[in-house]
């Protein structure tokens, strides 16, 4: 079972994620500071802290630096009201593994820490993607190729059937998952893509490889079903 430390100084707030954590069978502690935090990951060690960047009694750079100085195993996810490049840029640099708008919904803050969980990196799709580094280098849509070695099983299934044309509420469907967990998908891929859409994400799939429109059709046509994740 994963196990979850909250630190965030509203306990309103910390109520919510953690009735989200635990409807997922998630393990989960709270803090409401900074060094109570730091008391409680010395003391249990959970593989996950989901942390507020501005606490009222540490910087949460700071505070970001030094669990990932003293704990490096322990995946950091930020929450925060700053949609500011700068401050993103500094809550990676000091060893955070995601970073999330606090208006984030449930299901793509589940999806986030599971990435994160499993060593991913995710970042909300509204902020900016420059700490990505994504770029074109050239004229060769094949150099973002490294990206899709990060694809799991079921976003490559998303992807597909986004290909095909099915809306979110049929591959929702399909996939015997939420719609909500559907645009956690998509705009994972579009992270992960490069692309600013779902018509976008799958152009680039197309030219990077990820899909062969001859053997999709192979795949799908004619059937309104892939087999469920």
């Amino acid at each position: 079972m994963m196990r979850v430390l909250i630190i965030d100084d509203y306990p309103i707030l910390r109520l919510g994620i953690k009735t989200a954590l635990e409807s997922a069978n998630i393990e989960v502690q709270e803090a409401d500071s900074g060094e109570q935090g730091l008391q409680l990951l010395r003391g249990t060690h959970p593989d996950l802290v989901i942390l507020k960047i501005d606490l009222p009694d540490v910087s949460g750079i700071d505070l970001i630096t030094e669990i990932n100085q003293e704990f490096p195993d322990v995946k950091i996810v930020v929450l925060s009201q700053h949609s500011d490049e700068g401050l993103l840029k500094m809550a990676f640099n000091a060893g955070a593994s995601s970073y999330l708008l606090s208006d984030t919904e449930p299901d793509i803050l589940l999806y986030a820490i599971k990435m994160s969980y499993q060593g991913q990196c995710w970042i909300d799709p509204r902020l900016s993607r420059s700490i990505l580094d994504i770029k074109e280098e050239g004229n060769s849509l094949r150099k973002g190729k490294k990206f899709g070695e990060s694809l799991t099983q079921i976003e490559m299934k998303v992807l597909k059937l986004m290909a095909f044309g099915f809306s979110n509420e049929q591959i929702a469907d399909n996939l015997h998952v939420s719609s909500g967990s559907i645009r956690g998908y998509t705009n994972s891929l579009n992270l992960k893509l490069g692309a600013q859409n779902r018509t976008h994400a799958v152009f680039r799939a197309i030219c990077l490889g990820y899909i062969n429109y001859k053997s999709l059709f192979s795949e799908i046509s004619g059937s309104e079903n892939l087999e469920a994740v």
